[in-house]
């Protein structure tokens, strides 16, 4: 469920999601206001993890994405024309700083990938993000191969491809295995 903070209706879609596992409803929404008093007013989104006992377990998500971005330009809802219609624009600067919000619910690490990751959003939503361009050619310049953006694994990869010894069981030169991991020893059955 996405409820508002400070505010979850035991009404559609809060209270049929929670009712069919047997979870007592009113002490949802008291937790939840317990949980999100201090942050009235915002959408936080809520993973509801309920036990065999009937009980539950809360966990708090960041702000939906487009939520933020909405919020930056001061528009009530994204553009229904993304690319032809644009509802408002926002820095660079607020761009990382809705990024850094995210970082904790996205699938990656950096902040560069999840700024690119929100501009997607802005972009979808009609926002448009002034420097983005010039950050852009900066931030994460475009890895000559996969391996160099991998890191070094081309050390591991077997000869002819790398500096490792060759699949077929030639020996292969000492400073080719200084930095592969070891071999592992023959089992005996």
């Amino acid at each position: 469920p996405t409820p508002g903070a400070g505010r979850p209706p035991p009404a559609p879609p809060v209270g049929p999601a929670l009712g069919q596992f047997g979870a007592n409803i009113a002490f949802f929404v008291k937790e939840y206001n317990a949980l999100t008093a201090a942050r009235a007013g915002e959408v936080i989104p809520v993973i509801v993890h309920v036990f065999s006992d009937r009980s539950f377990t809360l966990e708090l998500k960041t702000p939906p994405t487009a939520e933020l971005l909405h919020k930056a330009v001061g528009a009530s809802k994204g553009s229904g024309k993304a690319g032809k219609e644009i509802i408002g624009t926002v820095d660079i600067d607020k761009l990382r700083e809705i990024a850094e919000i995210k970082l904790p619910d996205l699938n990656v690490k950096d902040i560069d990938r999840a700024m690119k990751m929100v501009h997607g959003t802005a972009v979808a939503s009609g926002v448009e993000v002034e420097g983005y361009d010039a950050w852009l050619k900066t931030a994460l310049p475009r890895p000559a191969s996969i391996l160099e953006r991998y890191g070094p694994g081309i050390e591991r990869l077997p000869a002819p491809w790398g500096p490792a010894p060759p699949l077929d069981g030639e020996a292969a030169p000492e400073e080719a295995t200084e930095g592969a991991p070891p071999a592992e020893a023959p089992v005996e059955a």
